[in-house]
């Protein structure tokens, strides 16, 4: 009985932790203008593509690109770090997708002549942005408000885990797949052997991610 009793005022309101007004605020302000951004992208993409094709796309869209995927990653591992801590933070899949859009930034930059970059002016590189796009602006927008985290059941994460992060995946292993078989001049030794070794973990990571994407149904 007084075991029941100490739970019972464990968890009690008063004993739960709460977020300061102005953290909650900046949390919902980076959701929201992640999400919007991530909408700017695929609309830059849906204009800029039926004008200038895969040939010039990249000079219209990469840096914006970059940039969005460093925002997006670095402060969602901060928010992450705040909400969760250090250890559950590392062991989340959340953090592996943004250490997924840091590496695929410091990998794919092409910063001085991504306009001439030939990865970049493949097909998947469309594709990887739109499916980026859609689907990072649903994420974000579902943690608006930060809850319990479940995934509520609708045709929108339907589309998100069965087709929207296949087409993502897919295209980005593709892109990776030709920077290491095409020469570039931004690559070293090290670094080319992490891309071969990142190679070969990445289908079954993307695999067991999407699994445990599934089993939220």
């Amino acid at each position: 009985m007084a075991n029941t009793k100490a739970q019972i005022r464990k968890d009690t309101p008063e004993t739960v932790k709460k977020v300061s007004p102005l953290k909650s605020r900046l949390y919902q302000y980076f959701r929201l203008s992640a999400s919007l951004l991530f909408i700017s992208l695929a609309a830059r993409w849906a204009a800029l593509f039926p004008l200038v094709g895969t040939k010039f796309l990249p000079g219209g869209i990469h840096e914006f690109l970059c940039y969005l995927m460093l925002y997006a990653g670095l402060f969602e591992i901060v928010w992450t770090l705040a909400f969760r801590g250090l250890k559950k933070t590392l062991f989340s899949r959340t953090f592996l997708k943004d250490v997924n859009f840091l590496y695929f930034v410091a990998n794919l930059h092409f910063y001085d002549d991504y306009e001439h970059a030939l990865v970049l002016k493949s097909i998947c590189y469309s594709s990887f942005i739109v499916a980026l796009g859609v689907s990072q602006a649903y994420c974000h927008w579902c943690k608006l408000f930060k809850g319990s985290g479940r995934k509520r059941k609708t045709l929108l994460s339907m589309t998100d885990t069965f087709a929207t992060l296949p087409v993502l995946y897919l295209s980005e292993f593709y892109l990776l797949l030709l920077n290491v078989q095409m020469p570039n001049f931004h690559s070293f030794p090290w670094l080319e052997t992490l891309n071969k070794v990142v190679l070969v973990v990445f289908i079954p990571i993307c695999l067991h991610a999407l699994k445990k994407e599934v089993a939220l149904w």
